[in-house]
């Protein structure tokens, strides 16, 4: 594995990690009534 591929894999993790933080905690319908969280883990996918 290139050593630019094992960074954005890390990147990558790293926003899985950061999006689970987010919504932890959360019921489904937390997370539907939370526009800001949505859009933070929208943000973290794109």
């Amino acid at each position: 594995m290139k050593s630019k591929d094992k960074v954005i894999l890390v990147k990558i993790q790293n926003y899985i990690k950061d999006i689970y933080d987010f919504i932890k905690g959360y019921s489904k319908e937390d997370f539907n009534n939370d526009k800001k969280t949505i859009s933070a883990c929208v943000f973290l996918l794109g």
